[in-house]
């Protein structure tokens, strides 16, 4: 598998005729298992692969991609980045394509996860429907899915760097009267997603919501579950973390370097060789990821880079770079927030009068330099009184800085959520916390 895609990736960059060329070969073998009211409703299974061209003429770029891998596709591949290229405007920052640095190696296969077959996965599911069932659920929904995925990138400084990694996710939605309940699970190893455990985490949020009431619009103490952590930490990353805005004028960090931005208990970090995320040791350039501080005990320390803000900026590559439809700049890939000493019980006990939210739905920023994110609670919103969690609420709107919720942070939970988007290659890694001040600007019939 390791010579089959760089020898692909190396091949395309010998055929482009630019002056700097890069071949990105991404693949992914993977199998979903849907089901819905109780059943399984679909099997699907995806092995697909796509070859990214870059050329460089000077300071133009140009771009292609294809998804047929023989010679004579991959050719015309190359041949439109190549014309592409020299039409472009030249870019005035760009100086070049990176040059190679040893890649470090990280475990990220699991042979028994890439093993896993439809039938394996139908077992699973319906052990979570069967147990959902018998806990009184009217209806259960989700997926499950599990499989490879490989990255080789190649270029003409002499760049050679290849990757191997399962991934599997295990999600349940259960209803019962008005509640709904989630809860989710991504690893790359499958025996880590612990289905049972969720199932029972789902019906339980059912459960305890199947008769909600509305609350009124304000400013509250709040409980945020792991999953609705990471939900918010993927927006700050988002508007903040990366060196596009940031050198922009557009990010919270631009001239704010060293400031205190958060509660002293605070700290966030990338780290692309951190295991207990969804690891990958190089970028989308095939550059080594650094560890990267971004929040330092409440402080602004960093934002990440890739080859091209590194050098506009005069500073160190950090092997960020991610390739999107959509212009993001350099994004963290493997952010982590440290976990504290509070289980989820402690933190709720501690509250006087408070809102827990498992999880938001429909997020979108608002103002990016304030880092406001404004969005909706799913799945299980609930009232804290004393301590004790009394009744399921109907969802609510929020309207909220992240880095202002994060300012008022007065408890850490102590396990780690996880939540990966497969598109971006992009993973979080945050435990739940204890707010202080959450708006809530709206509330919902359901």
């Amino acid at each position: 598998m390791k010579e089959e895609y760089l020898s692909i990736v190396e091949k395309a960059v010998k055929m482009s005729k630019a002056d700097q060329c890069e071949a990105r070969l991404s693949g992914m073998s993977w199998g979903l298992t849907r089901f819905a009211n109780n059943y399984i409703h679909q099997n699907v299974v995806e092995d697909n692969a796509e070859l990214t061209i870059r050329s460089v003429f000077g300071k133009k770029i140009g771009k292609a991609q294809t998804n047929q891998l023989d010679p004579e596709s991959m050719a015309e591949a190359v041949r439109r980045a190549d014309d592409i290229a020299r039409v472009q405007r030249e870019i005035p920052d760009f100086v070049s394509l990176p040059s190679p640095d040893p890649v470090p190696s990280v475990k990220g296969f699991f042979k028994e996860t890439a093993d896993v077959e439809p039938d394996a996965r139908a077992l699973v599911v319906k052990a979570a429907i069967d147990q959902a069932e018998t806990m009184g659920m009217e209806s259960v929904s989700g997926t499950h899915y599990t499989g490879t995925e490989e990255i080789a990138v190649a270029n003409s400084l002499g760049i050679e760097a290849f990757f191997r990694g399962t991934l599997s996710c295990f999600k349940i939605n259960t209803r019962l009267g008005e509640g709904t309940g989630i809860a989710q699970r991504f690893s790359r190893n499958h025996k880590d997603l612990n289905s049972e455990a969720l199932t029972e985490k789902a019906c339980h949020k059912a459960l305890n919501s199947r008769k909600t009431e509305p609350a009124n619009p304000g400013s509250y103490q709040v409980v945020l579950e792991e999953q609705a952590v990471c939900e918010m930490l993927m927006y700050l990353a988002m508007m903040t973390f990366g060196a596009q805005p940031y050198l922009e004028g557009r990010s919270a960090f631009s001239d704010h370097l060293g400031d205190q931005v958060a509660d002293s208990s605070i700290s966030i970090w990338d780290d692309g060789l951190d295991e207990r995320g969804f690891p990958l040791p190089f970028d989308a350039e095939g550059v080594p990821r650094q560890k990267v501080d971004l929040i330092e005990q409440g402080i602004a320390r960093n934002v990440v880079y890739d080859s091209y803000y590194a050098q506009k900026a005069g500073t160190q590559n950090t092997g960020h770079a991610i390739d999107l439809p959509f212009g993001t700049g350099p994004f963290s890939a493997n952010m982590f927030m440290g976990e504290g000493k509070s289980s989820l019980e402690d933190l709720i006990s501690e509250c006087k009068r408070a809102i827990l939210v498992t999880r938001f739905h429909y997020i979108n920023p608002m103002h990016r330099l304030k880092t406001v994110i404004t969005g909706m609670t799913r799945d299980g919103t609930f009232l804290i009184e004393n301590g004790e969690i009394v009744k399921g609420l109907k969802n609510m709107r929020f309207t909220q800085s992240v880095l202002g919720a994060l300012s008022t942070v007065q408890g850490i939970g102590d396990e780690l959520g996880i939540l990966r988007m497969e598109y971006a290659k992009a993973a979080v890694c945050a435990p739940a916390l204890r707010v202080g001040e959450f708006t809530f600007t709206g509330s919902t019939l359901f």
